[in-house]
């Protein structure tokens, strides 16, 4: 076989030979490429995470400094106010000087003005000697004789009712910073749970105080006077509303639950007539110095816009603070408009400050944004605000 013929076959056995291995070769590049792009794949996943977890702890650096500069900014605030049990304590050792403050001139002549034109304190003066109605309970209040209307089955609600005469030192605290000193006006003044310890702890130099529910009252005043705080503490059975008169009142539970019967309506036949006046004829007729007034509160029952219909003269003391109790249902069930209320709060006041804890947004808020922010109360829910004009 020449020399030619061999090269031709070998040449021809390896062209063979390639044809065979051709396809398993090119399955093993196929694989490898896949694990290339598998690793590839992997390795931009281990990427991902590792700047994920970075991204993550820097996340919770940042959230921890701002839980430690919280905690820190809580820690301060804890110190520069006081607490409930310390102004508890505080109350304990102010009584003492309850009867100092009583012997002031100035004092025993607004008790002469209030014993001069309020034939319900004169009553309740001269009849010290028997309790203050058929239908009260004498209970003891922070080391205060205490006295509230009694209910039928007062054996089961004895405990409950203790624990509801508790003073408010809590809602106290909420409003110290625009609500100390001065004199404070009481409407809806109830027994005085929020004027006597106001008073007590110096807060308020004197209490006037608006309650027109007869048991309620007759246990407001002699609260005043079994615990030597005539003078500093003045009662009058009055509702403060839009007119000077009477309106009829129609209880709803127990004494101190009541709301005004629209004139007129059937169901004001089943309800009691109460002294009725405007904010400015009160004050005028007690003599209450304004320039001195620090504080009003307002707790009417729904009968809020009456108040302030009748306080044109009040309103123009743009150095009052007011805090008014705002329950939509209340309002509606004598016939306003939530709306309405908030319309002449816009035009009284510039800014308030929703106390109740579980409310949302700033603190300080202007009144134009009165009906959005208290949105969340409606329909039957309530709040306490804070309302006050800035300069």
């Amino acid at each position: 076989m020449s020399t030619h013929v061999v090269r031709r076959l070998t040449r021809w056995l390896r062209a063979q030979g390639r044809q065979g291995y051709d396809p398993l070769r090119a399955r093993a590049a196929q694989r490898v490429e896949q694990a290339k792009a598998d690793v590839r794949k992997w390795k931009a996943r281990t990427a991902h995470a590792i700047a994920g977890e970075r991204a993550a702890g820097k996340q919770a650096s940042a959230l921890e400094r701002q839980l430690r500069e919280t905690k820190r900014r809580l820690t301060i605030a804890r110190r520069e106010a006081p607490s409930v049990d310390v102004l508890r304590q505080t109350f304990s050792r102010r009584k003492i000087t309850l009867a100092a403050r009583v012997g002031a001139q100035a004092l025993q002549g607004r008790e002469e003005q209030l014993l001069g034109v309020s034939p319900s304190y004169r009553s309740a003066v001269a009849s010290v000697a028997h309790s203050p109605a058929p239908s009260a309970r004498k209970l003891e209040c922070e080391g205060l004789s205490w006295w509230v209307p009694d209910r039928a089955d007062r054996e089961q609600t004895a405990p409950r009712e203790v624990a509801r005469q508790r003073f408010p030192f809590r809602g106290i605290l909420q409003t110290r910073g625009v609500a100390i000193g001065g004199i404070m006006l009481d409407l809806g003044a109830n027994v005085g749970r929020m004027s006597v310890p106001r008073v007590v702890l110096d807060d308020a130099t004197v209490a006037y105080c608006a309650e027109p529910d007869p048991v309620s009252y007759a246990c407001l005043a002699r609260n005043v006077i079994d615990n030597g705080l005539r003078g500093l503490v003045l009662p009058d059975q009055t509702a403060i509303g839009d007119r000077d008169g009477t309106v009829r009142f129609l209880r709803v539970g127990g004494h101190g639950n009541f709301r005004v019967v629209p004139a007129g309506t059937v169901e004001g036949a089943d309800g009691i007539d109460v002294p009725c006046t405007t904010l400015d004829t009160w004050v005028e007729r007690l003599q209450i110095e304004l320039d001195a007034v620090a504080f009003i509160k307002v707790d009417v029952e729904g009968f809020e816009r009456r108040v302030l219909a009748g306080a044109s003269g009040v309103l123009q003391c743009s150095h009052i603070v007011w805090q008014m109790e705002i329950k939509p249902a209340g309002l509606r069930a004598i016939g306003d408009d939530p709306q309405e209320l908030y319309a002449h709060l816009r035009c009284a006041f510039t800014h308030f400050i929703d106390l109740n804890r579980q409310a949302t947004g700033h603190r300080v808020r202007s009144t134009d944004e009165l009906s959005d922010a208290l949105q969340y109360i409606e329909p039957r829910q309530k709040t306490d605000i804070l309302l006050f004009s800035q300069s």
